[in-house]
């Protein structure tokens, strides 16, 4: 049986869901633009972050009465919350300035939830999200700040 939870408390989950399969696709585009081999394994990393995510919230929101996300959407039906559409052709240096955008967004998402009141459980899931977006704004602020596209592909960007 599903406990209950605050309208408001669902809400902003669902909110954290929906930014993290936006993101999802954003890496999927990202990744189909994208063939520095140190650049698409940290895409990828990040991607299965965002899954994880998405996973992790569909069971938190089930488990208080909520519907979960479908995952398998396409890029059509996206919504993108404000994140920058990545085109097929668009320049690197777009491609990654669309992740950072992306990324930026959905950090400033998960800090403005976390100000709001939730049970321990609830809080340290989001803190542990945070913790993955925070690293993957600061690599992609890197990759993109230092153009890692231009460079030798084995090199990979210190964060």
């Amino acid at each position: 049986m599903a406990q209950s939870m605050d309208s408001k408390m669902l809400s902003s989950l669902q909110e954290l869901l929906h930014i993290d399969v936006d993101a999802v696709m954003l890496y999927d585009a990202a990744l189909r633009s994208i063939t520095h081999p140190m650049a698409e394994q940290a895409l990828m990393e990040f991607r299965s972050d965002h899954l994880r995510h998405i996973r992790e919230l569909n069971d938190c929101i089930e488990q208080f009465g909520g519907e979960r996300a479908c995952i398998g959407v396409n890029a059509e039906q996206c919504d993108l919350h404000g994140f920058t559409p990545i085109e097929e052709g668009m320049p690197l240096e777009a491609v990654f300035m669309a992740l950072v955008d992306g990324e930026q967004i959905t950090n400033q998402t998960y800090e403005r939830i976390l100000k709001e009141e939730w049970t321990p459980e609830i809080r340290s899931l989001i803190d542990r999200n945070f913790v993955d977006e925070q690293r993957h704004l600061l690599w992609v602020l890197k990759a993109s700040r230092t153009r890692m596209w231009e460079r030798d592909a084995g090199v990979r960007p210190d964060v």
